[in-house]
């Protein structure tokens, strides 16, 4: 059974997003972020809830999740959230190819030394983090998340209020 299915099945039995993987967690700021790009894109950002999702083009759930997430932003971006892609360990550069293929046209960061994605706490791939206005920690989601499922947006609803 594909990942997704088990996801929707987990959240059938259970009604909330909680169960498929999505976790809300104390406000907290994220490490510090001593990586350029990704601290030009927060900051460019300012003032508006950012969704980071860590994947890797080897990570099969990860690239079974992509179509859900540009989904997600497509809904999401009249709201001024943003859904941002960071690629870990992307070895020959197939990240950008694999989302071009895929149709998936969200921003695209690279951590091929995985420093932030360590300073952030990703311990397993694909992990969502989701931030909000003054760009803290609100919610993690570790696994492959069905980002269309309707409880997604009511608890993406209530953490980015």
């Amino acid at each position: 059974m594909k990942a997704a299915a088990v996801l929707l099945l987990a959240l059938a039995l259970s009604g909330g997003a909680a169960a498929a993987g999505l976790v809300a967690e104390p406000a907290r700021a994220p490490a510090a972020v001593r990586d350029a790009r990704i601290a030009e894109m927060l900051a460019q950002r300012a003032g508006s809830p950012v969704i980071v999702n860590f994947w890797a083009p080897w990570c099969e759930p990860c690239r079974d999740e992509m179509p859900a997430l540009q989904r997600l932003a497509d809904r999401w971006r009249p709201r001024g959230v943003t859904v941002v892609t960071v690629v870990v360990s992307e070895r020959g550069g197939t990240a950008g190819k694999f989302l071009w293929d895929a149709g998936v046209t969200l921003p695209l960061l690279r951590d091929p030394e995985q420093a932030v994605a360590r300073a952030w706490g990703v311990q397993a791939l694909p992990t969502t983090l989701i931030l909000d206005r003054r760009h803290r920690v609100v919610a993690r989601a570790r696994g492959a998340i069905d980002w269309d499922a309707a409880p997604i947006d009511a608890h993406l609803q209530k953490l980015l209020q």
